[in-house]
């Protein structure tokens, strides 16, 4: 009986162990530390071990991918996370895709906010006519911030950069969205700050405003610019900002 006892105990006890020990053979390990700090078209190899094969997976393609050996991409400038998983094991790791430019602070494009929340934010405008208000001194290199409201929500957010940083304004943008449009006979691009026209928030302008100053126009996509007019080169919506603009700019 005895006998019996110590076999059915030894028996457990190594089907335990074997069952822990086949757990802990499935677990992924993880060497590569969290978070992975890259610039746009930096790469870095996630270093990771399991006796399953590991999936990669982005949570978000805009700002960085991932290929099936784990060789992470920076794509614009923002954060995401890359998802591992053997099919018994998950691990997640943080990726942060740096700016090399910071020509001017990004304005707000939290879009809806209120004008007062704007203000909150930023001071006292400098000057406001109706639904837009305005700050001089926004920074060294875009000293002229301008903000547009409709219904009290923001709907427009737009900076005056000075034209003698026009080379470093294209490389400040082209690390943050994607150009979806370049007209070099009329100093203009396009674009977005996201993958597509479906997941972009944002349709982002850069034109000459006149000869001292770039101007860079951050839009909140809606029915109001369509999506014939945002492929189609027709940009009288932006020249219907412009007017509206010029408004305000005018006395500064």
């Amino acid at each position: 009986m005895k006998t019996k006892l110590f076999t059915l105990s030894a028996l457990a006890c190594a089907l335990i162990f074997s069952g822990c020990s086949k757990d802990e053979d499935q677990s992924i390990l993880l060497k590569t530390n969290s978070p992975i700090v890259l610039n746009a078209k930096q790469t870095a190899t996630i270093e990771a071990s399991s006796s399953q094969p590991i999936t990669y997976k982005s949570k978000n393609e805009f700002h960085a991918t991932v290929s099936n050996s784990g060789l992470v991409t920076g794509r614009y400038v923002g954060e995401t996370e890359i998802h591992l998983s053997n099919g018994r094991d998950s691990k997640v790791i943080k990726v942060e895709v740096a700016p090399k430019e910071n020509l001017y602070p990004t304005p707000s494009l939290e879009w809806g906010t209120a004008k007062s929340q704007i203000i909150a934010k930023y001071g006292t405008p400098s000057n406001e006519s109706g639904n837009i208000i305005g700050y001089s001194n926004y920074s060294t290199a875009a000293p002229i911030a301008v903000f547009q409201f409709e219904d009290n929500k923001l709907k427009l957010s737009a900076v005056l950069v000075k034209m003698p940083y026009a080379s470093t304004l294209a490389d400040f943008l082209l690390e943050r969205y994607i150009p979806i449009d370049v007209d070099s006979d009329k100093y203009t691009a396009m674009f977005l700050n996201g993958l597509s026209l479906k997941t972009a928030t944002t349709c982002i302008s850069l034109s000459a405003y006149n000869y001292s100053y770039m101007m860079v126009m951050y839009m909140y996509i809606d029915e109001s610019i369509s999506t014939q007019s945002r492929t189609s080169g027709d940009d009288s919506y932006l020249e219907s900002y412009r007017a509206i603009l010029d408004q305000l700019l005018d006395n500064f």
